[in-house]
């Protein structure tokens, strides 16, 4: 990054300053502990999600990547659903398609609480009680929680609403909290139009010249 065309050197003190506090001591443990949190959730999810890449001993390194590309064969569940449904339950996703397309690399580092990976965890298996509701036939994979997560509060107030699961079911998924609830700004967009068609809502470069002569 701080070698690219467009970089910047300054990125380096970062890292720089972590070193310099933290020390070879305290780089050490939290390297440790960075490791045995990835190998936490690899254990916790692993009888929910394969897990790739562990070593002969069954361990990960100080991420895991769980796979739920087989789900995308059985019932249409893909990463991009799980991805969106983890915002329910107040998680940004983790690293999506990178680097096995299809997958998600779990990386809590060494700053997360037991409580926090605890909660992680309960989400994604609650996720996969669900997935397992589609494939039961409870309903279509496009007609689920999943395919039109994230809920947003004006789904929850819409007057019109016409999916088969209920308001909480979809705005409130199973162990979150009413009281803090975390509400996505928006609902679920089309990722690779948006990819593929890229719209700038700048001001035209006219009005900049225009600021600049006043």
């Amino acid at each position: 990054m701080s070698a690219a065309p467009y970089g910047s050197g300054s990125i380096l003190l970062i890292s720089w300053a972590y070193c310099l506090m933290m020390g070879g001591e305290g780089i050490t443990q939290a390297t440790r502990v960075a490791i045995l949190n990835a190998n936490y959730i690899a254990a916790r999810l692993d009888a929910h999600f394969p897990v790739l890449y562990r070593n002969a001993k069954g361990r990960v390194a100080h991420e895991c990547i769980v796979d739920p590309r087989p789900l995308k064969a059985s019932c249409g569940v893909n990463v991009d659903d799980i991805a969106k449904r983890l915002i329910d339950y107040g998680f940004h996703a983790p690293t999506m398609s990178f680097p096995v397309p299809g997958t998600l690399m779990i990386e809590p580092t060494e700053s997360e609480s037991k409580a926090e990976l605890d909660r992680f965890c309960e989400a994604m298996i609650a996720i996969r009680r669900e997935i397992a509701e589609i494939e039961n036939g409870r309903f279509k994979v496009e007609d689920s929680p999943l395919r039109h997560a994230p809920h947003t509060v004006h789904d929850i107030a819409d007057d019109d609403w016409r999916r088969p699961y209920g308001r909480a079911e979809g705005c409130f998924p199973d162990g979150t909290s009413r009281h803090d609830k975390y509400w996505s700004p928006v609902g679920r967009v089309d990722n690779v139009y948006g990819d593929r068609n890229l719209v700038c809502s700048c001001p035209p470069v006219s009005e900049y010249a225009q600021v600049r002569a006043k």
